[in-house]
C-alpha cells in the first residue's frame, strides 16, 4: 500500500464525520473543491453523493495527481500551487484535509480560498490534527524535516474569521481515548 492510501484510510473516520457534519441538511445540488486533493479519494468519495453535481480536486504533487487521475480518468484533478490556482468555476464547499499548517502563512492561503474560490453562502471547511492541543503532533516539523505551522483552535478560528468567513466554529472528529481528534475548523462567506 503506498503512502497516500495509507493516509486515505487512516483520516477516512475523520473526513466522514466532516462531510456527514456539514452535508447533513444539504438537500439540494452542490458543488466540491478538494484543496490538496492526494490521490483524490475524498473527489471520489463525495462525488457519489446523489446530491454533488461536482466535486474536483487540485493539489501540488505531481505523484499525487498522476495517482488520482490512474485511479479516476474521468475525474477532474489539477496540479496546482494552492496559493495561486483559481478555478473556472467557484464552488459551494471547499474542504481540505491536514494541508494548511503546510503553510507558512495560512492566513494567506485561507484568504486566497476565500476571495477566489467559494461562492458567497459557501463553506470552508478543513482538518488538521497537527495543532496546539494535540502533543503527539508536536514533533512532526523536525521529524519530517518540513515546515508546519504549529497552530491553536483559537488561532485557526480567528484566521477564518480575518477572512472574512462568519458562523466560524470549530469541534474535534474521530476523537477517542488515545487521540484528542482531527480539529475541524469551518466557516461560510455570506453575502
Amino acid at each position: 500500500m503506498g503512502r497516500d492510501q495509507g493516509m486515505a484510510d487512516s483520516h477516512d473516520p475523520a473526513v466522514s464525520e466532516i462531510l456527514d457534519n456539514i452535508l447533513k441538511d444539504h438537500k439540494t445540488s452542490f458543488t466540491f473543491i478538494d484543496a490538496g486533493c492526494g490521490n483524490g479519494w475524498v473527489v471520489r468519495k463525495v462525488r457519489s453523493i446523489p446530491y454533488c453535481s461536482m466535486a474536483i480536486g487540485v493539489d501540488g504533487a505531481r505523484s499525487m495527481i498522476d495517482n488520482a487521475k490512474n485511479v479516476d480518468p474521468d475525474g477532474e484533478y489539477y496540479l496546482d500551487d494552492l496559493l495561486s490556482w483559481t478555478p473556472d468555476q467557484k464552488a459551494d464547499i471547499v474542504h481540505s484535509m491536514e494541508v494548511f499548517y503546510y503553510f507558512k502563512d495560512p492566513q494567506y492561503l485561507t484568504d486566497h480560498i476565500v476571495n477566489n474560490w467559494l461562492k458567497f453562502n459557501g463553506k470552508l471547511v478543513i482538518g488538521l490534527d497537527h495543532y496546539i492541543g494535540n502533543p503527539d503532533s508536536y514533533s512532526w516539523s523536525k521529524d519530517l524535516n518540513v515546515h508546519m505551522s504549529l497552530l491553536s483552535e483559537q488561532d485557526w478560528l480567528d484566521i477564518f474569521l480575518k477572512s472574512g468567513l462568519s458562523n466560524c466554529k470549530s469541534w474535534k472528529a474521530n476523537a477517542s481515548k488515545d487521540f484528542p481528534g482531527t480539529l475541524v475548523v469551518s466557516g461560510d462567506l455570506l453575502d
